[in-house]
């Protein structure tokens, strides 16, 4: 040959080289499928996003869809099915191997359908969907968002939260499944059965994001887990544990957390019997009852769990629908459960935090302005009513009592905790006489005014505590509180989070209202729980899609840095009183409840400061005033005071007492018909 030739594709080699792209921390650079030698080959479908990961020495290969202008990898396995001799047990890690088809969204797991109880979804449901922006371009990848549905440990799937407003802001978004009820949470305070089984699902999934993550596009080392209501409340709950230490970057908690009362269940082995006794099965003996429920079918499961929902939330109340103790839930199982193996949860995330034990992580939490208001004024409405009518001083000595058993504050002044304002004290309900005070035998003053107090007691105070709580390690503490008021009176809560007591079927039209789950539609297209468009799509207005692109900014803002910023200014961590305002126009606002949380957990410093005399909460002589808000007409023949000890377990008192030593020393249920 001759060197001219030679020559010549030197030449043409250089110039090839000098013009390919390079890869830079600043730029992102989509990967380019290049098809060399042969006859041309056929465009590939802009559908077939393919993935190829190798990890624990075996190979996969996922495909995927591209839903513009993201793409979507739906029903990656992270678990073995946790059925049989696995159910209620912690789940079995699985390792991606071969082809993987991940073009469908997986099925739920397994609950009933709000209104009709009917069950879907399966027991097989350890699954998580993926959504990128971009596949890995050579960067250190995207932060990572693992999102954890709430719908009070019963209701809810990966698949009906779509992304696309987080992913746009360039996250990788990956919402997980966990079992539900019974199924992932049953114990019996006994080493037999710890329970927090889907505790142990929502950790494999982190460690699966931190394992997997990288060959997606996203970041394995900067991994933010979110949720909402009883999803927020889990996602604090793992990062305050040891199971998933070290791969937690940061934490978003929105109307829940680690210390609401729902989060953690006093007394699981009241649970364990009640629902062992539905189903027939002995209660004799830990073991006896765990192998006998093992084989229980499972949709029958579920429907024993709407079953002892339903019957908590007619001989509680209200406050019980309100606060979510109506099922099995997580708990604490000790330090040391005689078999060295470590727990989901060592003692109350109440104890861990006023004693110290907070990860080193960012924590941005909050709530909606009007958390209750939506079912205090239209389901329980009835109820509130009849209550106001029929029990004498029912909202201090009755309604106050009951919340007060709900906000942990007793615990917090036996720890000695110094708060943001003086030490927890809890309060005489007396002492609430102002807090309360409305026209007398006005209805629609006292409705509102309960609204107020459950708002206050069941989601304000835990938020205000937790911000407050986390910002004493000296990291970035964050609170919110989203106001935003849509033009849908009806609000969105009930797109997401149907069947949930605090929300019902309830689509009542409410004024000036944005009550819990509201706020989810301003971060998440609302879908059917398998994934599927829902018919009518639910429609937000320009003010309201202005607001989803700053709530959305700030969450990814937050997960991307840990702080947060508006109008380009830094916002201040928490120090005691401050918070973010989400509307149309964000803004950084001071004195958060200051009073009302003050007097919800009894910090006498603020209460005696001018800011706070109007609640004359300190008065001394208060022990012997009583207020009559409502007249009221007592039953005949019926003592007072047993009808308000009465009326205290009905709305919600859940301080029954049992000796655990004597759980399974009952005789058994006459058995119900099973299928194995």
């Amino acid at each position: 040959m001759s060197k001219m030739f030679w020559l010549s594709c030197c030449v043409v080699l250089a110039t090839c080289f000098f013009q390919m792209p390079t890869i830079s921390a600043g730029s992102r650079v989509h990967r380019v499928r290049r098809i060399v030698g042969g006859a041309p080959a056929q465009v590939p479908p802009a559908d077939d996003p393919k993935v190829y990961l190798r990890f624990a020495g075996k190979a996969a290969q996922i495909k995927g869809v591209l839903d513009q202008p993201h793409y979507v990898f739906r029903g990656i396995r992270y678990g073995l099915k946790p059925s049989g001799k696995d159910r209620f047990q912690r789940p079995r890690q699985y390792f991606l191997e071969g082809d993987i088809d991940a073009t469908l969204y997986p099925p739920p797991c397994l609950q009933t359908i709000p209104g009709d109880g009917r069950v879907i979804g399966s027991e097989d449901c350890l699954f998580l969907n993926v959504f990128t922006p971009d596949l890995p371009d050579g960067t250190e990848g995207l932060p990572v968002v693992i999102w954890i549905h709430g719908g009070g440990f019963r209701y809810g799937s990966a698949s009906q939260y779509g992304v696309r407003n987080l992913v746009g802001k360039q996250l990788v978004i990956v919402p997980i499944q966990y079992r539900l009820g019974t199924l992932g949470f049953l114990s019996t305070g006994t080493p037999e059965l710890p329970g927090n089984a889907a505790l142990w699902d929502m950790a494999l999934a982190v460690q699966w994001v931190r394992n997997y993550i990288g060959y997606f596009g996203g970041n394995p080392h900067r991994i933010v887990v979110m949720g909402q209501g009883s999803g927020a409340s889990s996602a604090l709950m793992v990062a305050l544990s040891n199971i998933a230490k070290g791969s937690i970057s940061a934490v978003v908690a929105m109307s829940g957390t680690a210390i609401s009362n729902w989060a953690v269940e006093n007394a699981p082995m009241i649970t364990a019997r009640e629902i062992a006794e539905y189903h027939g099965c002995p209660t004799t003996s830990a073991m006896i009852l765990l192998k006998c429920l093992q084989n229980v079918n499972a949709e029958i499961i579920a429907e024993g769990d709407t079953i002892l929902e339903r019957t908590r939330l007619t001989n509680r109340g209200f406050v019980t629908g309100l606060n979510g103790m109506l099922g099995a839930a997580p708990n604490a199982e000790g330090r040391f459960d005689g078999r060295s193996l470590p727990a989901a949860i060592e003692q109350p995330p109440m104890d861990d935090m006023t004693q110290g034990n907070i990860p080193k992580i960012p924590i941005l939490t909050g709530i909606t302005r009007d958390e209750t208001k939506r079912a205090v004024e239209s389901q329980y409405q009835s109820e509130i009513i009849e209550k106001l009518k029929g029990i004498p001083n029912f909202m201090d000595q009755v309604l106050i009592k009951n919340l007060q058993n709900c906000t942990h504050i007793n615990d917090a002044a036996k720890n000695g905790t110094k708060q943001s304002g003086g030490y927890f004290n809890l309060l005489n309900p007396l002492q609430f006489r102002n807090y309360l005070k409305i026209a007398r035998n006005n209805f629609i003053q006292g409705l509102s005014k309960i609204a107020e107090a459950t708002n206050d007691a069941l989601f304000n105070l835990p938020a205000f505590l937790t911000a407050d709580l986390w910002s004493k390690k000296g990291v970035e503490s964050y609170l919110y509180r989203f106001d935003h008021i849509s033009q849908n009176k009806n609000g969105f809560g009930h797109l997401f989070l149907r069947g949930l007591p605090i929300i019902g079927n309830n689509t009542a039209e409410l004024n000036d209202t944005v009550s819990h789950g509201d706020d989810l539609a301003f971060i998440f297209e609302a879908r059917n729980l398998d994934g599927s468009a829902m018919d009518p799509p639910p429609v937000l207005s320009e003010e309201d899609l202005k607001v989803c692109d700053e709530y959305t900014r700030i969450i990814a803002e937050f997960a991307r840095t840990g702080k947060i910023t508006i109008d380009k200014k830094p916002v201040e961590k928490f120090s005691g009183s401050n918070f973010i305002q989400i509307a149309k126009k964000p803004k950084a606002n001071n004195n958060f409840r200051f009073c009302e949380m003050a007097l919800w957990a009894g910090l006498a410093d603020r209460l005696k400061s001018s800011t706070c005399q109007f609640l004359n909460a300190l008065d001394t002589t208060v022990k012997s005033a009583e207020n009559l808000f409502f007249d009221t007409v007592a039953p005949a023949q019926k003592n007072i005071g047993q009808g308000l000890a009465d009326t205290q377990k009905a709305i919600g008192n859940t301080a029954q007492k049992i000796n655990p030593l004597n759980l399974f020393n009952r005789k058994p249920a006459t058995p119900k018909t099973k299928t194995n």
